[in-house]
Order: C-alpha cells, then sequence, then structure tokens
C-alpha cells in the first residue's frame, strides 16, 4: 500500500504512537515531524526500530513560544547530529503566537542557515500568515535553493504559492486542507510531481489513533486530488513521496535516482 505515504504525521504525540507504527510497518510510510529537539532525542531513538518511520527534528513555533528550546540549543544539537530530516519548523505569526514572532524568527532563521549550509536536507514547514517570512529566511539562507522543502497545509496567498512553486518547494495535503475550495484550487495549481499526502494526526496531543485511520485520511486526500487532477496523479504522489524519505533514511537503497534528479 505504499501509494498511501503519510509525509506529515506526529507519532510522538499520539498517545500509541508505536503501535501506529508497527501497522503501518508493512505498508506504508511516515515521515514523523516532532514538536521540540528534546522529542527528536527521543523520538528518533523510540522508532528506530521502524524502517518505515523517518523522524524528522522538530521546533515547532508553538513550542518555541512555550520556551522549550532557543535558537543555541537547537544550533548545538543539529552541529552534533547532523540530522538528514528536519520538521515541523517554521513560523505562526496568527494573533494566538503573534507575542513570540521575534523568537520565532530567531530560531527558525537559525535552524535554516544550518540546513542550507549542510545541503541536501529534507525540510517539513509550518507557516500560518506568515508564507512570505518563511520564504524569505528560505531564500535568504540558501534552504530553499539546497534542500527539498515541503509546506504542509499551505494556507497562504496565491502569490505566494506561485513563489514557493518557484522555488521549487513541495506540498502535502491531507482532507482538511481539500474540504475548502481555497485548497482545492491550490492542488489545480501545483504540479503533480509537487504534490504529497498527509494527515497531521493525531487532531490534538494525547490522542489515541488507529491504522485505519491514518488510512482513512490518506485515502479521502488521495481521491480529492485525483478528481481534481486526474487519478494517474496518485502514482506520480506516491513515487515522489517514496523518493523524497528514500534520500533520507534507510529505505535509500529503494531509490537509484539521487538527489539531482529533483533539481
Amino acid at each position: 500500500m505504499n501509494d498511501l505515504i503519510d509525509m506529515h504525521c506526529h507519532l510522538g504525540l499520539m498517545s500509541n504512537g508505536e503501535e501506529v507504527a508497527a501497522a503501518f510497518a508493512c505498508d506504508a510510510l511516515i515521515f514523523n515531524n516532532t514538536v521540540s529537539p528534546a522529542a527528536w532525542q527521543g523520538e528518533r531513538r523510540v522508532f528506530a526500530s521502524f524502517p518505515n518511520v523517518t523522524t524528522g527534528f522538530g521546533m515547532h513555533p508553538w513550542w518555541v513560544a512555550d520556551g522549550a528550546a532557543d535558537e543555541e540549543q537547537c544550533l548545538e544539537l543539529l552541529e552534533t547530529w547532523e540530522p538528514r530530516v528536519i520538521g515541523e519548523v517554521g513560523l505562526d505569526l496568527g494573533s494566538r503566537h503573534q507575542a513570540t514572532a521575534a523568537d520565532q524568527q530567531r530560531v527558525f532563521a537559525a535552524i535554516a542557515r544550518w540546513a542550507g549550509r549542510a545541503g541536501g536536507r529534507l525540510v517539513s514547514l509550518h507557516a500560518v500568515h506568515a508564507a512570505a517570512e518563511v520564504l524569505d529566511i528560505l531564500e535568504g539562507s540558501g534552504t530553499a535553493e539546497s534542500c527539498r522543502c515541503i509546506f504542509h497545509w499551505f494556507s497562504g496567498p496565491s502569490d505566494q504559492l506561485k513563489r514557493a512553486i518557484a522555488d521549487g518547494c513541495f506540498f502535502s495535503c491531507g482532507p482538511r486542507m481539500l474540504r475548502t475550495g481555497k485548497g482545492r484550487e491550490y492542488v489545480k495549481a501545483i504540479p503533480a510531481e509537487r504534490l504529497l499526502l498527509e494527515t497531521d494526526l493525531p487532531a490534538e496531543q494525547g490522542d489515541r489513533c488507529t491504522f485505519d485511520e491514518l488510512c482513512g485520511q490518506l485515502q479521502s486526500a488521495a481521491e480529492a486530488i485525483a478528481a481534481i487532477k486526474g487519478p494517474e496523479t496518485l502514482q506520480v504522489i506516491a513515487d515522489t513521496s517514496e523518493a523524497l524519505l528514500a534520500l533520507h533514511s534507510p529505505l535509500a537503497e529503494r531509490f537509484a535516482g539521487g538527489f539531482e534528479s529533483f533539481r
């Protein structure tokens, strides 16, 4: 069932993340996003035995607001461990998180500078009321050029969508995005080879999730995209997803195209 690949979820926020990972083990791949460096350190060990799970180094903007780590702590860990996969990182400049905008920008800019210098990283991005600011940082740091960047649930204005497409970004789309007219219009505009599927589960931290729930959400997103772009798009999405994860995980031997095939 590798045509259903979850390119953005949070196994560590589920009450039963290991159970979900095990259920997926023989069937599909998961890009597990973490929300803080401490969470990444724990989850990279917990899910190391699951070859279908790729776990990203995260510093979610909400957790920046909670003081989970500052830019110096993030840089120290990045330089020590040199993770191949980054996520979830970015900015949330909505009204609930505007008070920590300066801290968010410092932390995200530091992570982006590291990724831009290191190159070859896979980066999953959070951008709420901040598409232009996130793109400014990606472009200014060199990350847009040297890494593969995925906008998770892109909701910015259409001019910034065009800018992100021009920068070579990918876009992970879930059922909630595809239930909106704006989301469906954006799927029309995004090239098929830049589209990915996601669940963004769990809905709330500590929720219990099931294999069937994740599969159901992925199938729902896949059906919505197929209705917009055509059923042949789903194989393109699956191939792109598997290749992106394989370049940055123990699955690398399954993909022989190399990083440059995405340039």
